[in-house]
């Protein structure tokens, strides 16, 4: 994506453009999201424990052991 400098004032497409591509990596990250949590959940945890937490070595599910 091209770079304008701050001087240069931003064009109706520009604005358009930007708001596409934010648009765009919000729905990839709603996407790969729902992929992690997917594989979570049929992940078979292999934890590392602390006094406070648990970590899978795995998919890096966490779990606080503070209750």
């Amino acid at each position: 994506m091209e770079q304008k400098s701050i001087n240069d004032k931003p064009s109706n497409e520009q604005v358009r453009q930007l708001k596409l591509e934010m648009q765009a990596l919000e729905d990839k990250k709603r996407r790969l999201q729902l992929e992690l949590k997917s594989l979570q959940t049929s992940c078979t945890h292999d934890f590392i424990e602390t006094a406070i937490m648990r970590k899978c070595q795995k998919c890096s599910w966490t779990e606080s052991m503070y209750y």
